[in-house]
């Protein structure tokens, strides 16, 4: 078949021009419960991430100069020296080794009289969670996945109370531990939505962007037809060592189901996690239907390779990619048009659902930094103003066109697609389930942040590569809902809610 000679060709012309690192390949695997992610030319911007998207705004604006810079700071001053070493962790690699944070940092080493070191991980949550063992993983770092609350406050610095950095920043609900905040993303992204290169879609006869997850697969058996197998109409992006990207499918769930409250609502509800008709149902079922369509998918899917697909979309030899939006600002730099890259054609779609035909996205919160407990009292307080620094003054969220945390900052420029979407933020457990969820997704083993080729979403994936039907799906789905149900009525916190709340 076509595609598999296409994509071995691409692996080969491409690799050559690939940044090193994994870059984003385990961010969004949060964004369901803590995270994970974010074209067009036009603005959708000067709106909180929280409202609607609508008209336009300055796009050129950085976030140093937003509303949204009053309320709590994170430091005191008072308390950093001169001379300080801070030691920050990332998964960024490939910002690391082209010398960009290095750069970026030189305005926060000169207004502290400090020197940062960067350290990037390629396997990220496992590389971190292993150095977790000791008392030396960096002094500020991304908060790896999957950690309870009570894990977070023993291993990090409070940054301060919820009420009050509720009042500045976004998605404070994430990494909460009795009233106290843990970390703070380092920016968020639009969950719900699907890369795609805008000229192969259109020279394929689409006009309209897809609402149904029917009308989506239509739309790639068009392109696969116009371009006879030259093009691959959608890469999975699904090999031996990468599972991560069907953590992006899965963070298609809450812009599915529209609701705020969805989570907390399987808890307070008593609801099957995979139940017909919900969000994290529907998204499955969408990764099955999709990925059982063979002549859409390349052929191989132990080749796909993350960094060869990045130019591979820019130069229009792939469609389509379910990716957060955090992966905008990437397909869009990798490669120059000298060197055969088409950034202008990068565009991101919202995902094909609908309710009562109103499309919704959920901003969400990417990776979160914190500060290590067991650093010297003063290089904590640096690592706070880092933070605060890295967030209200550094370009890098401009220069990855992700969302602030900052209320009120401009959304990105490439979100026109989205322009009749409502977005919003999830809303907060009630305090007595704070945590709740992670604790029966960590014991269950069910692990919808999990990226092994264990995970029930890997076993989605395989069983509907090899053609295995509707039975096999139902099996892995019925096998997640007894692991979730069994130990979620066990869970003590959970039965004690609802013995208080009948």
């Amino acid at each position: 078949m076509k595609l598999k000679r296409l994509l071995a060709g691409v692996l080969a012309a491409t690799a050559a021009l690939t940044l090193a690192g994994c870059n984003n390949n385990e961010s969004s695997g949060n964004s369901s419960s803590s995270s994970s992610s974010t074209g067009g030319n036009s603005s959708t911007g000067n709106n909180s991430a929280s409202g609607n998207s609508s008209t336009g705004g300055d796009s050129t604006s950085d976030n140093s100069s937003t509303p949204a810079q009053t309320g709590a700071t994170l430091y005191d001053a008072s308390k950093i020296t001169d001379g300080l070493t801070l030691n920050v962790l990332t998964n960024r690699t490939d910002l690391v080794d082209s010398g960009y944070l290095d750069q970026m940092t030189d305005a926060f080493e000169q207004k502290f009289n400090c020197t940062v070191k960067y350290e990037g991980l390629t396997k990220y949550n496992g590389d971190v969670k292993t150095r977790m063992t000791t008392t030396n993983y960096g002094d500020v770092l991304m908060i790896p996945s999957n950690m309870t609350p009570e894990d977070k406050a023993a291993k990090f610095e409070p940054l301060g109370s919820y009420d009050e950095l509720s009042k500045k920043y976004l998605w404070m609900d994430q990494h909460l531990c009795n009233g106290q905040v843990y970390g703070i993303p380092h920016m968020g992204s639009v969950d719900g939505g699907i890369v795609y290169n805008k000229r192969v879609w259109s020279e394929a006869g689409i006009t309209e962007l897809p609402k149904t997850p029917e009308d989506f697969i239509a739309d790639l058996k068009k392109i696969n037809e116009h371009y006879n197998g030259t093009v691959i109409p959608y890469l999975t992006n699904f090999g031996e060592a990468d599972k991560w990207p069907l953590n992006q499918i899965w963070a298609l769930s809450d812009s599915i189901e529209g609701d705020p409250e969805f989570q907390t609502k399987i808890l307070t509800e008593k609801s099957d996690l995979l139940t017909p008709g919900n969000g994290y149902y529907e998204s499955m079922k969408f990764m099955f239907d999709l990925f059982s369509t063979a002549e859409v998918l390349e052929e191989d899917h132990m080749t796909s390779g993350w960094e060869a697909s990045k130019p591979a979309i820019s130069q229009g030899k792939i469609g389509t990619m379910i990716m957060g939006s955090w992966s905008v600002s990437q397909f869009k730099e990798i490669l120059t048009e000298e060197q055969g890259g088409h950034p202008e054609d990068i565009g991101f779609m919202p995902a094909p659902f609908n309710k009562d035909g109103k499309q919704y996205a959920r901003s969400a919160a990417d990776y979160a930094m914190a500060v290590n407990i067991n650093s010297d009292a003063a290089v904590k307080e640096l690592g706070k103003a880092y933070i605060e620094w890295f967030i209200s003054e550094s370009t890098f969220i401009k220069d990855q066109q992700g969302l602030s945390p900052l209320i009120g900052a401009d959304m990105p420029d490439y979100l026109t697609d989205f322009a009749d979407c409502e977005f919003f933020v999830s809303s907060p457990a009630p305090d007595a389930l704070q945590g709740v969820f992670d604790e029966i997704d960590k014991e269950s083993e069910v692990g919808t942040q999990n990226q092994d080729a264990a995970n029930f979403k890997a076993k989605i994936a395989e069983a509907a590569f090899k053609g295995e039907g509707e039975e096999a799906f139902k099996a892995i789905v019925d096998d997640v809902n007894k692991r979730w149900a069994e130990t979620r009525d066990k869970n003590e916190k959970y039965i004690a809610y609802h013995n208080a709340n009948g």
